[in-house]
């Protein structure tokens, strides 16, 4: 990949094509949260719950990824999703879903800060675990105020600071013996615990308040984590050999790491505490 800064990590085109060119490692995250939260999987319920979209309301998905919150919202009773990505691995997949369940989810390929869509279109509007990979975020949450009519509302989804800490610490110290520097997450440029995140949000959305929900992992083999760790936390070093040659040691080390706790603990527990920004749209 060459040198990427910590910060920049998130942002790079080269990072963002090896993790969302495809769905395979969206979808290992995803199962992996469905599969070992500690908490009843209630995630896209609780932040709909949030968001509070009403039967017969016109929804805005940026960063739609897979689709992943577009069954709940049909159940209830939305009219449209809008559903934008920069991925078209991501887009092909989400009007896949749409097209095989008959949902009335209209899918574009577009950036989040530049939204292909007319002003004060839409009643509700989420971006949900995107904004980190972001370049320029006061501009998409701009977009995001620009398309949403008065008196509607908006969902930012993220994580906490110390979302899965516990697994970040592995693979920091799994880096380090092999000579590698790790990178800080994405997360670090778009986290629920950060007051300037929070004003950030403010400024296009004055009435922005912060919602947690707490959880964990908790992973009973070494597998499962190994899993969740090749899925994208094992590439965050600096200069990261684009042959992947980094990935068996660390996926030795790291693996060798977790057995020794579930042998002392019984399971690995992850806190991953998420939640989200939500506002309601001025109103004229």
């Amino acid at each position: 990949m060459g040198a990427v800064s910590e910060m920049d990590r998130a942002v790079n085109p080269a990072y963002l094509q090896d993790q969302y060119g495809t769905t395979e490692r969206l979808r290992i995250r995803l199962a992996t949260h469905q599969q070992y939260s500690e908490r009843q999987d209630d995630f896209v319920g609780w932040m709909l719950d949030q968001l509070e979209p009403r039967a017969g309301d016109r929804v805005l998905d940026v960063g739609c990824g897979t689709g992943v919150y577009h069954a709940a919202l049909v159940a209830r009773g939305v009219r449209v999703i809008a559903a934008v990505d920069a991925s078209p691995a991501m887009v092909e997949a989400t009007q896949r879903q749409a097209e095989e369940q008959g949902w009335p989810v209209v899918t574009l390929r577009g950036e989040a800060q530049a939204l292909p869509l007319p002003d004060r279109a839409y009643d509700v509007g989420m971006a949900n675990h995107m904004l980190f990979h972001v370049p320029d975020q006061r501009a998409a949450l701009r977009e995001l105020r620009r398309v949403l009519k008065p008196g509607g509302r908006v969902l930012l989804a993220t994580n906490a600071a110390d979302h899965a800490a516990r697994l970040r610490s592995l693979h920091e110290q799994a880096a380090r013996a092999h000579g590698w520097v790790p990178s800080a997450s994405p997360g670090d440029r778009f986290n629920l615990d950060n007051d300037e995140h929070l004003a950030l949000v403010q400024e296009a959305f004055p009435f922005a308040e912060r919602r947690v929900r707490h959880d964990a992992f908790v992973f009973p083999t070494v597998d499962a984590v190994l899993r969740l760790y090749a899925s994208g936390p094992i590439d965050a070093i600096e200069d990261r050999p684009a042959d992947g040659s980094h990935r068996p040691p660390l996926l030795a080390h790291v693996g060798e790491q977790v057995e020794r706790i579930i042998t002392q603990e019984g399971v690995l527990r992850v806190p991953k505490d998420a939640g989200c920004f939500v506002a309601e749209v001025p109103r004229d």
